[in-house]
């Protein structure tokens, strides 16, 4: 059975409307799970739990059977928290989030650790335009490349289709590429006034994308083994470099749509289209502005396909000149 949001609200001042939707869903007694810095945006009495006090590998479920929900509050790990916590107890689990940065405000996917898993969908999201857009002006910039990265996530699952037989679903796809291009579209044609607002709107429908398809197919390609393989090698070497999940995939998919780019002429414009709306959110398109070593982009490049058992562009792997070939081609090193 497919579970997506029954209620969505995204407008100014729309946390004040939160007591109204637990009514409406007949829920009366949430936990909010959140954060130090964002519980200031919690202006409901309900029970307050923060999310780095909570194991989710020993947590006893029997301390949370007098709740009928839980509601996340903040950015990806308060949700994300609250979502794993509310699919183990089989309650509802509504989404208020703090910043844009990533589609798991909508998405049933639970992202604590790697591989990433399925749960269910928020019952409601509750998007307080007010609050997000005080929220660092870098998160809002990650949130695009976590978008875009759609583009190529179809892509890959069209190859997968056409290559394989794998399991196509031609309406998810057609979605989550038009949510995508249109956001694309409207960040290199304004002057970004709204952005906030439909980058927020992007990030919900691509999560009730992947709800659609009960598969991150839709928005979750050879970017993000890209970026995933930088993770993995940022924590095998130790390095402390702080990049952002989303920058990470943003970067993944100018040199994954270039490499696509390579086997389809049609698409001949489409990796410097994504550069330039990266770059025009202010969003990183070069390892310098990552902070992240060359070498490090090249390695992720050669084992990314190896990160898990999932059919994209980078099927065959790719040697380390290949890889510092596409890197310089398209001058993300």
């Amino acid at each position: 059975m497919i579970v997506i949001p029954r209620y969505i609200l995204i407008k100014e001042n729309a946390i004040y409307q939160t007591t109204d939707i637990l009514k409406k869903l007949n829920l009366k007694n949430p936990l909010v799970i959140t954060g130090k810095n964002t519980k200031k945006y919690c202006k409901f009495d309900f029970d307050i739990q923060y999310y780095d006090e909570i194991d989710i590998d020993e947590f006893e479920v029997s301390k949370y059977y007098k709740y009928d929900s839980i509601i996340g509050l903040g950015g990806g790990r308060a949700i994300d928290t609250g979502k794993l916590i509310a699919y183990k107890l089989g309650i509802p689990f509504l989404s208020i989030p703090t910043t844009a940065s990533n589609d798991g405000i909508a998405s049933p996917i639970v992202s604590i650790r790697q591989p990433s898993f399925m749960t269910e969908a928020p019952i409601a999201i509750i998007a307080d335009i007010n609050i997000i857009k005080k929220s660092p002006k870098r998160l809002l910039s990650a949130g695009m490349g976590d978008i875009v990265s759609n583009i190529t996530a179809v892509l890959d699952w069209k190859l997968a289709h056409r290559e394989i037989g794998e399991e196509y679903s031609e309406s998810s796809a057609i979605f989550s590429k038009t949510i995508a291009k249109e956001l694309i579209d409207y960040v290199l044609n304004s002057n970004l006034e709204e952005y906030p607002k439909k980058l927020v709107k992007s990030l919900i429908a691509s999560g009730i994308t992947i709800s659609i398809a009960h598969s991150s197919r839709p928005a979750s390609g050879s970017e993000h083994l890209f970026s995933h393989a930088l993770d993995h090698l940022k924590k095998e070497y130790d390095l402390k470099i702080n990049s952002l999940h989303g920058e990470q995939c943003g970067i993944g998919t100018i040199m994954m749509s270039y490499l696509h780019e390579l086997e389809n002429e049609k698409l001949k414009g489409l990796s410097e289209k994504i550069k330039l709306s990266l770059k025009k959110v202010n969003a990183p398109t070069t390892a310098k502005e990552l902070e992240i070593d060359e070498d490090l982009i090249i390695e992720a490049l050669t084992i990314a396909h190896k990160i898990r058992n999932r059919y994209t562009i980078l099927r065959h792997g790719i040697s380390k000149e290949k890889a510092k070939e596409i890197a310089e081609k398209t001058e993300v090193i």
